[in-house]
């Protein structure tokens, strides 16, 4: 395979609609909450970037938890109040066995750093803060601790206002996005058809089109916000909200 090839890598279906997908890129892996459509209960799942599945869905035990991030193996899940985005109640769960290493409904989640959870007392509006350690489930006060957010390595595409002229036959609707891969570039639009919309990923040089492939076809509507990009793959979530599908470049 060549750097001027764009392969799929997986495609992975979901019973229900996905309602949150994180990325640890210190382990390569992807999280995603999913959400029963009657109860709205969340259920959590995590493979790696070949599609490999690498935990057996985890159901939270109420509809209030919800996935916050995923980090170096290990789920962080915080609970979420009817009238406020964050209520007391944290969970820090290990990929591999489905362990819970940190189950709390003492704590209100502030934030997640690079190897911890910060977070305070629910009692305590302000002031003195603890860390949790995501691999052991330890806590200290957070006195001395350094904040340091772990290294991300996710890309987004970018509107780009101009059409180059390789892609003026292409018959382009809507925005078209645009993202480096390497020395090429990656084109990213809609085309329509029939009232319907298809969603097309090239490949490209300065000067010419190098590669094109269709990635999700006969929508009802465009798509606002087409992909996310870790290195050379590159991560799709269908119209439906119930697949994700990922090609390398």
């Amino acid at each position: 395979m060549t750097k001027y090839t764009i392969k799929k890598v997986f495609e992975k279906a979901f019973p229900t609609n996905i309602w949150k997908i994180e990325i640890d890129t210190l382990q390569s892996l992807i999280a995603v909450e999913t959400r029963d459509q009657e109860s709205t209960v969340a259920s959590f799942l995590a493979f790696d970037f070949a599609g490999s599945c690498l935990m057996s869905p985890c159901k939270a035990d109420g509809k209030e938890w919800t996935l916050d991030s995923v980090q170096d193996g290990h789920l962080v899940l915080k609970r979420i109040g009817e009238h406020t985005p964050i209520q007391e109640g944290i969970q820090i769960i290990r990929i591999r066995d489905n362990e819970v290493v940190f189950n709390s409904y003492e704590f209100v989640l502030l934030d997640v750093y690079h190897g911890f959870v910060h977070a305070r007392h629910r009692s305590i509006s302000s002031g003195e803060s603890i860390v949790v350690n995501l691999v052991t489930g330890t806590y200290a006060p957070a006195s001395d601790q350094q904040f340091d957010y772990a290294p991300n390595k996710l890309q987004y595409p970018i509107p780009y206002p101009k059409q180059p002229k390789f892609l003026q036959d292409e018959g382009l609707t809507g925005p078209l996005w645009l993202s480096k891969c390497g020395e090429n570039y990656l084109w990213c639009y809609h085309q329509e058809h029939n009232g319907q919309f298809d969603l097309i990923l090239s490949t490209s040089d300065l000067n010419q089109l190098l590669d094109r492939q269709v990635i999700l076809q006969q929508m009802d509507k465009m798509i606002p916000q087409p992909y996310f990009q870790i290195g050379n793959q590159i991560f799709f979530m269908s119209f439906n909200k119930q697949e994700i599908v990922s090609y390398l470049v």
